[in-house]
């Protein structure tokens, strides 16, 4: 058993289930090992936490890279992140999560972000730089004409991320692949409008 493997466990059941249901017993069931076996790598349930949401903020920094740095059009860029739900796709992934389960991980960051300062300090910071990333993604779309050209770049990288992120605090009635088809469509529509 390596440190990542329970690094990514105890990520899958803080996800699943929520940070204060989830004790280092569980991880070690989990894994099957004792919970000596987590004390060898860490401390305590916080420590193990803290190296479990930098581990997955490294992820996710790195998988939005990769997306605004693709060869994709906006459009394409968009849908993915709108329509197709990539991240959360990437969040069941990641954590080894087998069939159908709720990850709710913006909740969880802003639980984890009042919880521990230094999260929200790196949050705020990784939101910074992806939106300034995006906002140049915009502004490529902007001069090969694929949008209308007149727009504040960041300040439309910011409400993609809000609607990006903000899509599961609206409740199950906004989450079906239709509705966040015509959110994605009414978005395209006021960009290009």
């Amino acid at each position: 058993m390596t440190k990542e493997n329970i690094i990514i466990v105890a990520l899958r059941l803080s996800l699943t289930r929520g940070y204060k249901s989830v004790s280092l017993i569980d991880v070690a069931n989990e894994i099957g090992i004792t919970k000596g076996g987590i004390y060898h790598y860490f401390s305590s349930k916080d420590e193990l936490l803290r190296a479990a949401l930098h581990f997955s903020l490294d992820y996710f920094e790195k998988r939005y890279a990769e997306l605004l740095n693709n060869k994709s059009t906006l459009r394409e860029i968009l849908y993915a992140l709108l329509v197709d739900n990539v991240f959360d796709e990437d969040s069941k992934q990641f954590i080894g999560s087998t069939g159908e389960c709720s990850v709710d991980h913006v909740h969880f960051y802003i639980e984890m972000m009042q919880r521990f300062s230094e999260i929200q300090e790196r949050v705020q910071k990784i939101n910074v730089l992806t939106c300034e990333a995006f906002a140049k993604r915009i502004q490529v779309a902007m001069d090969k004409g694929e949008i209308k050209k007149n727009l504040d770049s960041y300040a439309l990288a910011a409400n993609v991320m809000a609607l990006v992120n903000g899509q599961k605090s609206l409740g199950s009635n906004f989450q079906s692949q239709e509705m966040r088809k015509r959110m994605m469509d009414s978005m395209w529509t006021l960009m290009n409008s």
